[in-house]
C-alpha cells in the first residue's frame, strides 16, 4: 500500500466517498443544513463525537446521528477531529466549504497504535484507489477491513490514550 498526496483530492474525495459508502455499508444521516456520513467498519469507538456533541451523537438513540440537533459548523469540526475517518460531511448548501484533508498530510505513529493519515492522500491498496482525509491503518495485519485498522490485532494500546 503507498500513501500520496491527492493535488485534485476535493472533486476525487466527493466521488469516491459516495461510491465507498455504497460498497461499504456507510449510512448517511441528512439534516437541513450538513450530511452526516458513518461507516461502522472504520469506527474504533474513540469517541470524540459522543463526547464533543452528544445532543448531535449519542449511541444509546435510533438514529443515533441527529445532524439537525446541533449547528452545522461545529458538526463539522467535531468530524474534523474523527480520527479513523469513520465519519464525514457534506454541507447541504453546494457554496458551502467542502471537507477537506490538511496539506501536507501527516502521519502520526506510536507503539501499539494504528498508523494515523490526516490530510488529502489517495491510499492504494491492491489496485483500488481510496482518497481520504482521515483514517487509522492497520500496522500488525491483523484486520479484517483492510487498509483499514479494526482494532482486532494486538496493537490496542492506543485505546487508553485520548485522541
Amino acid at each position: 500500500m503507498t500513501v500520496t498526496e491527492n493535488p485534485d483530492a476535493a472533486a476525487l474525495a466527493k466521488a469516491a466517498k459516495v461510491a465507498a459508502a455504497k460498497a461499504g455499508g456507510a449510512k448517511d444521516y441528512y439534516g437541513d443544513h450538513i450530511t452526516v456520513r458513518f461507516e461502522l467498519a472504520r469506527c474504533l469507538h474513540v469517541g470524540v463525537c459522543v463526547r464533543s456533541i452528544p445532543a448531535v451523537f449519542d449511541t444509546k438513540r435510533r438514529p443515533w446521528v441527529l445532524p439537525d440537533a446541533g449547528d452545522a459548523g461545529e458538526i463539522a469540526q467535531v468530524i474534523r477531529r474523527c480520527p479513523s475517518g469513520a465519519l464525514h460531511y457534506e454541507y447541504t448548501d453546494p457554496a458551502a466549504q467542502a471537507e477537506e484533508g490538511r496539506r501536507p498530510a501527516t502521519v502520526r505513529t506510536a507503539d501499539g497504535e494504528p498508523l494515523w493519515v490526516e490530510g488529502d492522500v489517495v491510499l492504494a491498496d491492491n489496485g483500488r484507489e481510496i482518497p481520504e482525509t482521515r483514517a487509522a491503518l492497520c500496522r500488525c495485519g491483523s484486520t479484517a477491513n483492510r487498509p483499514f485498522c479494526d482494532a482486532s490485532g494486538p496493537c490496542t494500546d492506543w485505546r487508553h490514550h485520548s485522541h
